[in-house]
This record gives structure tokens, C-alpha cells and sequence, in this order.
């Protein structure tokens, strides 16, 4: 049996995404849940979980002689516990999705761990002194889906930015909208997608006459969303490997991001992506949008979708979750 475990399905993040890309990826092959807290009718309906295909955590040793996929730091102790007092023989695997500091002697590491960066590795080996035979390098992915796919840029005038993230101080849309405005040329657009705990004091910031930023709120699908926009940028305190930066890729959209976690793994300079590390090189970076030429700009979106194929594919992920758990198994 194989379980993906996640305690915050009642909500969407890039997290839970890939909570359901495993499951979905291992459960032709082997008996497989996704398992949660709560029960099935608090789980986000959004996340297109079966009700057959999920359970709930009522007792440890429904995990008895399973596989799970833990995706929280926090629960890696209880697991650990859980082991040692009942036997279960249960094998835990840590999906490592960001950057994280402080309990580094309480931090009960199991002897397989997912790192989805470059970055997240240093993380577990520098930091947590995870040795590196134990750690097993897997990028996310997104399902392509070929009808959405970009192939010119929008010639009306306007540079129009998605911004799609959970609307919170680590994702910085308030800062953002601080920094740059007043700052930026005229023809850039920035309009946020996503709720959040900050999202009214989001709303409440933008001006109604404000034409740059806006706030639009959750979006269904965020890659067909992205067709209507010239740019995805990310520009975030910290991060992990951004499903929303892949989908980009998916989509052959042109990335805006800095240089924290994994996201130089997805947006390569020079090729699809314009890279920043502080205000001032992001407003330089988006001034020059206006005035890139059109050739550029469709260079950029082949990249992107190039970079999507050779490393985010849902068969590159579907095959070497399999071939982890397979190994686990023997």
C-alpha cells in the first residue's frame, strides 16, 4: 500500500499539486490513498480527489507495512514515534518541497527523502546533514496539455504580468506593489492571481484607479489563464520548485523571477526567463519589456516550452516516482 499524506487539503497550493501528481502516478501500479486529517467533504474540491481514492487518519496502523509519502516536516517525528512504539514497519518518504531552518536537532530525516532543487538538496545536506545516498533528486511536473500552447506575443500595447501565488508575506504581493509602484512604465500590467491570508489587505491596498495592479482572486486553471498574459513572475522571499513557474514552461510562457530556490532550474537566463535580485534590477527588468523585439520574444516562449519537455513532464515524474518506490519495495 501506498499513501500520500498531507494534513492541508482543505486548501490549494503548489504542495498539495504534487501531493496528487505521486498518487496519481503510483496508483495504476500499486494500491494507493491519498490520506489526510479531515474528512472527505473538507477536502477542497478543487483538488479533484476521489472520494474512493482518499482516506482519513484514524488510527496509526492503517500505515502498517506501507509506503507513505510525507509532505510536512512536522509529522516526520510522529512517524518516526509511531514506528518505534507499534512496529509498523511502515517506510517514510519525505518529499522535501522548500528551503527550511530552525529544529535542525528535532528534525527526524527517514532514510528516503525526495529533494524536488539543487537548493533543497544543499538545504538537507548543509543544513540538516541528510547524507546525500539517502536523497533522491525528483523535479515536479505538470500534465501537458498541448491546446494550450503559446505562440505569439500580444501586440496591443500593454505587457501584461501574471502574478499567480497564494497571497501571503512569503510571496510578497503587497511589497511588490510598494516597490513598484510609480516606479514602472506605464504599458506594465501586474495582475495577482490567488487568495490568501493577506488577500483583503491586498484588495484594500489597490486604488481603483490604479490600471497597473490588480487583484483578480482565485483562478480555476491557472495555465489556460496564462495564455491571456505576456509574462509569469514569481518573486518570492523563498521558495521551493514553483508548480506555477512549470505550468509557464507547460504553456511556452516567458518567466519574470529571482534567484531563490529552484526557480533558475525552470527559468534559464537567457533563454526563457529574466532573472532579478533586488527592487531596483526588477523595475529595470520590467521597463525593458516594452521595447523587446518581437523575435526575442518568441524565442523566449520555445525555450520555455523546450525546458518544459526535456526536465517537467508528467512520464519523466510519473517514472521516477515509480522507479523510487520500486526500490523502496525490493
Amino acid at each position: 500500500m501506498v499513501f500520500s499524506f498531507n494534513s492541508e487539503l482543505h486548501t490549494v497550493s503548489g504542495v498539495q499539486k504534487v501531493v496528487l501528481s505521486i498518487h496519481n502516478a503510483l496508483k495504476d501500479e500499486y494500491s494507493a490513498k491519498v490520506a489526510g486529517l479531515k474528512s472527505y467533504s473538507e477536502v477542497n474540491p478543487n483538488l479533484g480527489i476521489k472520494e474512493e481514492e482518499y482516506v482519513k487518519w484514524r488510527n496509526p496502523f492503517m500505515f502498517k507495512h506501507s509506503v507513505v509519502f510525507v509532505h510536512e516536516r512536522k509529522f516526520l517525528a510522529l512517524f518516526w514515534l509511531l514506528n518505534l512504539l507499534f512496529f509498523l514497519r511502515t517506510k517514510v518518504v519525505y518529499v522535501h518541497h522548500n528551503m527550511l531552518y530552525g529544529h535542525r536537532f528535532s528534525t527526524m530525516l527517514p532514510q528516503y527523502i525526495v529533494a524536488i532543487s539543487d537548493p533543497g538538496i544543499r538545504n538537507l545536506t548543509e543544513y540538516f546533514h541528510a547524507p546525500i545516498r539517502h536523497i533522491h533528486k525528483i523535479y515536479n511536473c505538470v500534465e501537458d496539455r498541448k491546446e494550450l500552447r503559446r505562440t505569439v506575443q500580444r501586440h496591443d500595447g500593454i505587457v501584461r504580468i501574471l502574478y499567480p501565488a497564494r497571497i501571503n508575506s512569503v510571496k510578497r504581493q503587497l511589497t511588490i506593489v510598494e516597490k513598484l509602484r510609480g516606479k514602472i512604465d506605464a504599458r506594465i500590467q501586474i495582475d495577482f492571481a490567488g487568495i490568501g491570508p493577506m488577500y483583503e489587505e491586498l484588495k484594500n491596498c489597490l486604488r481603483r484607479d490604479d490600471n497597473q495592479f490588480h487583484s483578480i482572486g482565485f483562478v480555476d486553471d491557472i495555465p489556460a489563464r496564462m495564455l491571456e498574459y505576456d509574462y509569469v513572475m514569481l518573486f518570492s522571499k523563498h521558495e521551493g520548485l514553483p508548480i506555477s513557474l512549470i505550468e509557464a514552461t507547460m504553456t511556452g510562457t516567458p518567466i519574470i523571477c529571482n534567484d531563490v530556490g529552484g526557480n533558475v532550474e525552470i527559468g534559464h537566463v537567457g533563454e526563457n526567463a529574466f532573472v532579478a535580485d533586488d527592487w531596483d534590477a526588477l523595475i529595470e527588468t520590467l521597463n525593458s519589456l516594452p521595447e523587446l523585439p518581437a523575435k526575442e520574444y518568441e524565442k523566449m516562449c520555445k525555450a520555455s516550452r523546450a525546458i518544459y519537455e526535456k526536465h517537467f513532464t508528467y512520464s519523466i515524474f510519473k517514472k521516477n516516482y515509480l522507479d523510487l518506490v520500486k526500490s523502496i519495495s525490493l
